[in-house]
């Protein structure tokens, strides 16, 4: 394989995905030979026909280039936006094509329509036409790609990439498969193809998207189960000590509600007043740490992914279980005041 002339590296690569998508449940597979999202990155530099090439590559425009096959954005997930992806038209025969993301053409062609523009590349012979524009994939995260500066992408026809570069693939290439089949059954089935055209190839280092993401996001969960264990701590800690708190100032009210209670007040009206101060309280602590945590959390911005510093769920339900402890701190002793008999607690008094 390492000797074979790229006609027959192409031809191979060809053969290998005519067999993996004859495997039942397989909806889409793409050879990959550049970056792959949320795992390794390749960059190319490039400039625009019409202008002159920079002098040195530090003045050259970049972008992330990822060298495909026809059913990549499917395979992805990818939404096409307009023009079109490659086909298996866009061969060694044919003139080179690229697509490029939604913030390549943002950026290089603000107000401009890029499909049609055509691009020259520092490492490939021949200019390439734009024929489409995806959607923006978030290469270096889900939670940081937005912050990082070089973000435009491009696609590039695996079967367009010159001679050289062809000749170098069977060393090792990465392909993608979207099915609906059990992974372990489908990886089975894709080493029994492979197999069968050269028992010198080897699948190895297979991977699922899911656990891509869960491992770009390693770091990020492990900081938000320790920030959780230790919220979830201080909401217990705050439950406990507020019902500790009312309850004990409820109960030191007993002689009081005795005597309220001797005088002519329900059992209701005793539990009203009691709950109504408590609950007073308990609204005036609750706002005070609702503007408190809406200022703190802007400085746990960057350790949240998925919910925001402001995320209503939690001001919602926090607020409501701090409330209900609170009354039910009051309501308990409470209750337990209205069973006491007037007579005793005035001859308390």
């Amino acid at each position: 394989m390492m000797t074979a002339s790229p006609d027959a590296v192409r031809g191979a690569f060809r053969e290998f995905d005519k067999r993996i998508a004859a495997i039942p449940g397989v909806q889409a597979v793409s050879q990959t030979w550049g970056a792959l999202p949320l795992g390794d990155d390749d960059e190319r530099t490039f400039w625009f026909e019409g202008q002159p090439k920079p002098a040195t590559q530090g003045d050259m425009s970049w972008a992330i280039d990822y060298i495909v096959e026809p059913d990549y954005l499917k395979a992805m997930g990818i939404p096409l936006q307009r023009g079109r992806f490659f086909t298996e038209q866009d061969n060694e025969h044919s003139p080179d094509v690229v697509v490029v993301d939604d913030v390549f053409a943002r950026k290089f062609f603000p107000n401009q329509e890029p499909i049609g523009k055509r691009i020259l590349f520092d490492s490939l012979a021949k200019p390439a036409e734009i024929i489409g524009v995806v959607g923006h994939v978030k290469q270096w995260g889900l939670d940081s790609d937005d912050t990082w500066q070089l973000r435009a992408q491009l696609y590039i026809p695996c079967m367009q990439m010159p001679d050289a570069f062809t000749s170098r693939q069977p060393s090792g290439s990465t392909f993608i498969v979207r099915s609906n089949a059990a992974a372990a059954g489908l990886l089975n089935s894709i080493r029994h193809v492979s197999q069968q055209m050269s028992s010198e190839q080897v699948i190895f280092s297979p991977q699922s998207m899911d656990s891509v993401v869960a491992d770009s996001l390693a770091d990020r969960r492990f900081s938000m189960i320790l920030l959780g264990a230790f919220a979830a701590l201080a909401l217990l800690l705050a439950s406990v000590g507020i019902y500790g708190v009312i309850s004990y100032v409820v109960g030191q009210r007993t002689n009081e509600i005795g005597i309220r209670m001797a005088l002519g007040a329900g059992r209701l009206d005793i539990l009203h007043l009691i709950l109504a101060g408590a609950g007073k309280l308990t609204l005036i602590g609750v706002g005070v740490g609702l503007v408190s945590a809406l200022g703190l959390t802007r400085l746990m911005t960057k350790l949240l992914y998925g919910v925001g510093p402001s995320d209503p769920i939690t001001f919602i339900v926090v607020p409501m279980i701090l409330i209900s402890v609170a009354l039910l701190a009051s309501y308990l002793p409470a209750h337990r005041a209205t069973k006491v008999d007037p007579m005793t607690a005035l001859r308390y008094e």
